[in-house]
């Protein structure tokens, strides 16, 4: 016994159709866990940082290289807090390489921005005093 089955040009198109918007909808979930904000260039981080109402100098004080933790300690895991109220989240990037840009504020000489860089995304940052009393903000607009 054979069993044929056959598709109309519509059922195709249909078919082809539900398969493009499949794609197209896992390419946006992975633009959305990588952060979605290209950090690949200085520009490209400045501009992101002016975006959110600060003037840098556009030369980054520092550059490191990081691994984000397996295991989050109570340190690593309170500023990842601060990383949510910013609308990142440290734990989707567990074990991954990073780097962390350091630039300073230009109207506070004691103030600096940290963006970490991941597979050329922004996922993360801060800002933060350097003051011994300073403290730690996310990064969000001014």
């Amino acid at each position: 016994m054979k069993l044929f089955i056959t598709f109309t040009k519509k059922t195709l198109f249909a078919a082809f159709a539900a398969v493009t918007a499949g794609l197209i909808i896992i390419g946006q979930l992975f633009t959305i866990r990588a952060g979605g904000i290209d950090g690949s260039t200085n520009a490209l981080r400045c501009e992101y940082v002016s975006g959110l109402g600060y003037s840098i100098d556009e030369t980054a004080v520092s550059e490191k290289e990081i691994v984000i933790p397996e295991v989050f300690s109570d340190v690593y895991a309170k500023y990842n807090d601060i990383q949510k109220k910013a609308g990142f989240d440290l734990t989707l990037y567990k074990g991954k390489k990073a780097v962390v840009y350091t630039y300073r504020l230009n109207d506070a000489e004691d103030t600096v921005i940290n963006l970490i860089v991941s597979d050329k995304y922004i996922i993360g940052g801060d800002v933060s005093s350097v003051r011994i009393d300073g403290e730690m903000k996310p990064l969000s607009p001014e």
